[in-house]
């Protein structure tokens, strides 16, 4: 299957291409320049041919072809008939932009986001495989906030911070960081309110390394490094929600619901999502904060030093309220 000749590809080149139904209505995006790794499309250039919709559906073509925003992944092959680690190693490249765009801006999607990979030969762009990726969920009183170019810059900058990061053995052990960034981006999918902030506070739980028995109060104490002292109330409430949820006492914020509750678990979740987020995209965009946070060992050692070295370590705290800088109660749904 394929389609004539596209600008964006040439031939003898193989491709990967993330396709989202996302909000953009700065039309800087379209000149935005992300080499050597990533490129935007743009809906001019980027057209679903006929042959496609055999392969995808008439209900995905529909949504493929809805996308606003593809980002392409390519590299000259000598053997683009073929389906091999180099459509792997593109394909690989393009969901560690969606990890990367994950951790700069808090979007949502149209409809589920798509990675689609081929090549071109004499002027026709096949497609050989799909791959559909969950939806993130919808912020309750910012559905669909618009994604800016520097949110995209970002997001292609950490996705090579990713691959660089796969290539080291900094750390010798990345499962404990590799463990929490998939534990973030899955719970961007996550459609329940308390089941999220229960898993944005664990991947706090997973940098902060508590000690057995001490977990409330280094979870206070801890978080500081990361947004300053003032939120020890704040981060303890949160850190009440996430015990409710493990341990099933959900029935506590849920029995009866309350436009009290709803609202404060709204802005809870906003917090603690925004603190999981700049604090892993900071880890991952600064090298030398490596050595701390990838592996059990590392953070061990990071938290067993005096307070003043972890906060030279570590930089200038996050204001967590920026996450409610745009909240509006009135949009939120009535209860």
């Amino acid at each position: 299957m394929g389609q004539k000749h596209e600008s964006w590809i040439a031939d003898g080149e193989k491709y990967a291409l993330l396709g989202l139904g996302v909000k953009i209505t700065d039309p800087a995006v379209g000149e935005l320049d992300l080499s050597p790794n990533f490129r935007v499309i743009g809906g001019n250039e980027f057209t679903i041919p006929p042959e496609w919709r055999e392969w995808l559906g008439s209900i995905r073509i529909e949504e493929v072809d809805a996308c606003t925003l593809f980002i392409a992944c390519k590299l000259k092959s000598s053997t683009p008939d073929v389906l091999d680690g180099e459509n792997n190693l593109l394909t690989h490249r393009a969901w560690a932009f969606f990890r990367g765009l994950l951790l700069s801006a808090p979007f949502a999607t149209a409809h589920r986001p798509v990675i689609l990979t081929g090549s071109c030969r004499d002027g026709e762009v096949g497609l050989r495989q799909q791959q559909d990726l969950e939806a993130p969920v919808p912020n309750d009183f910012r559905p669909y906030p618009d994604i800016t170019p520097d949110e995209i810059r970002q997001a292609a900058e950490i996705a090579m911070r990713l691959e660089k990061l796969a290539e080291t053995r900094q750390g010798s052990n990345r499962w404990r960081f590799n463990r929490v960034l998939h534990l973030y981006t899955q719970t961007r999918t996550e459609r329940d309110l308390l089941e999220r902030i229960h898993q944005y506070a664990r991947c706090i739980d997973g940098l902060i390394l508590c000690d057995p028995g001490k977990s409330a109060k280094q979870f206070k104490s801890r978080s500081e490094l990361f947004i300053g002292p003032k939120h020890h109330d704040l981060m303890g409430e949160i850190y009440e929600v996430r015990s409710a949820v493990e341990h099933l006492h959900e029935d506590r914020y849920l029995d009866p619901v309350t436009r009290h509750t709803q609202i404060d678990l709204t802005k809870k979740e906003a917090i603690i999502e925004y603190i999981a987020r700049t604090t892993l995209s900071r880890i991952v965009l600064d090298e030398t904060l490596w050595p701390h946070f990838t592996s059990k060992a590392s953070l061990t050692g990071f938290w067993a030093q005096a307070d003043v070295n972890r906060k030279l370590i570590w930089g200038s705290p996050i204001d967590p309220m920026a996450a409610l800088e745009e909240f509006d109660e009135r949009y939120l749904p009535g209860v």
